[in-house]
């Protein structure tokens, strides 16, 4: 291999590297809730990014991106007689278990990661 082919495929594997390193985090929120509801979602960032009012239709779902590094998103979940919060992303918590895409599927008693680790509503 020539050395302008080698040098070529050695900028390729670090772009790819520094671009995986650096990248976004995506999250899924699936509205699971029984009865045909419709979710209204609004999540905001510790950082003042707020991403306003969301309608998730039955079995839809809405997601997000962003640059984690220190990211934390609190969400409002509203839906016909009930009001809640929930810490959607939390950096600490979220990075290692679901690296670039969370998907939180929402139930009455609260959201479920992957289908697997529900939690409790904030409030």
């Amino acid at each position: 291999m020539n050395s302008s082919i080698r040098h070529f495929a050695v900028f390729l594997i670090i772009t790819t590297l520094l671009q995986a390193c650096s990248g976004e985090t995506h999250v899924e929120i699936y509205n699971t809730l029984p009865g045909g509801v419709t979710l209204t979602v609004n999540c905001k960032s510790n950082r003042g990014v707020d991403l306003g009012f969301q309608q998730i239709t039955p079995s839809d779902m809405w997601e997000f991106h962003f640059r984690p590094r220190g990211a934390r998103y609190s969400c409002s979940f509203q839906w016909p007689g009930q009001f809640h919060y929930f810490d959607i992303y939390i950096e600490e918590r979220d990075d290692p278990l679901c690296y670039d895409k969370c998907q939180w599927f929402i139930l009455p008693t609260g959201p479920c990661l992957e289908r697997t680790m529900c939690e409790k509503w904030n409030s």
